[in-house]
C-alpha cells in the first residue's frame, strides 16, 4: 500500500501546487473540484450513519458558493462587499425549505434540513477560503504555500513518528492510531516550516516569535479539524470517507485538517 500512497502524494501535490502557483481559474477549478467529491463523501458518511439529506442540493449550494466566492470576493469586488454568497445562502434555505413541502410532513425533516446544511457549511464555505488566502495581497501565493507546507507536514510527521514512536494514545475512542508523540511532532514540524518561511520569505512581515504562534494556532486548528472528521467516519462505521485516492482514502480525508484552519 505504500507505493500507491506514495504516486498519489505525488501527483495530487503536483497538481494542487501548480495550481496554486498560477491561481485564478486553474486554482478556483481545483478547490471546485476538491469540494464537490468531499461534500458527497459527507453526505455519504451521514447517510451511513442514519442521518437523511439532500445531496443534490447541498452539491449546488456547494459549487455556488465556491464560485460565487471566487467571482464576487475576488474579481468583481472586495470580500465585504460580498453579497452574491449571502443570496445564494438565503435561496439554498428557500429550497430545502420548498424541498420538504413537496413531500410533506416527515419525521426526518430536521435531520433533513440540519445535514444538508451543515455540509455545504462545513465543508464549501469553509475550504473556499483558499481562494481568498491565495489571492491576498501582497504575498497570497506564498502564504497559501506555507499553510499547506505547515499542514502537510504535521500530517506527515504526525503519521510517522505515531507509527513507530507513538505509545500514548491521545483520542483512543474517536482516532485509535493518534498519539501524543506523533501530535507533538508534528505540531514542531508546523514551528519549524513556518521559521523557514518566516526567515525566507516573511521576515519584513513576520517576527519569528510571530511565526512560532501562527504555526501553533495553525497546527492546534488542523489537529482538532482532523479529529473532528475521524468523529464523523467513526459514526459511520467507515475507515474513509471514501476509496477515490489509492492509499489515502477520500478528499474529505485529505482535506480534513484544513476545514478549520481556513
Amino acid at each position: 500500500m505504500l507505493l500507491p500512497r506514495i504516486l498519489t502524494a505525488i501527483v495530487g501535490s503536483a497538481l494542487l501546487l501548480g495550481a496554486i502557483y498560477f491561481g485564478s481559474l486553474p486554482f478556483m477549478f481545483v478547490v471546485l473540484g476538491i469540494v464537490l467529491v468531499a461534500v458527497r463523501e459527507f453526505y455519504t458518511l451521514a447517510r451511513d450513519t442514519g442521518y437523511p439529506c439532500y445531496p443534490v442540493l447541498g452539491l449546488l449550494a456547494s459549487g455556488a458558493v465556491v464560485l460565487s466566492v471566487f467571482l464576487n470576493g475576488i474579481s468583481f469586488g472586495q470580500v465585504t462587499e460580498n453579497q452574491l454568497t449571502s443570496a445564494l445562502i438565503s435561496l439554498f434555505l428557500v429550497a430545502i425549505v420548498f424541498r420538504s413541502l413537496m413531500r410533506g410532513p416527515q419525521d426526518t425533516s430536521l435531520s433533513e434540513w440540519s445535514v444538508t446544511f451543515m455540509g455545504v457549511f462545513y465543508v464549501a464555505w469553509s475550504l473556499s477560503h483558499l481562494l481568498l488566502i491565495r489571492d491576498l495581497r501582497p504575498g497570497g501565493r506564498n502564504i497559501t504555500f506555507m499553510l499547506f507546507a505547515m499542514i502537510w507536514t504535521e500530517d506527515i510527521l504526525a503519521y510517522f513518528i505515531g507509527s513507530r514512536w507513538g505509545h500514548h494514545k491521545i483520542a483512543a475512542s474517536i482516532s485509535p492510531k493518534k498519539s501524543w508523540e506523533g501530535t507533538l511532532a508534528g505540531l514542531a514540524g508546523a514551528v519549524v516550516v513556518a521559521v523557514v518561511f518566516q526567515m525566507g520569505i516573511f521576515k519584513h512581515e513576520l517576527k519569528v516569535a510571530e511565526a512560532v504562534g501562527l504555526a501553533l494556532l495553525v497546527g492546534l486548528l488542523a489537529f482538532a479539524s482532523d479529529l473532528g472528521e475521524s468523529v464523523l467516519k467513526r459514526g459511520a462505521g467507515a475507515k474513509d470517507s471514501s476509496q477515490i485516492l489509492p492509499g489515502h482514502g477520500g478528499l474529505l480525508d485529505r482535506f480534513d485538517s484544513f476545514l478549520l484552519t481556513t
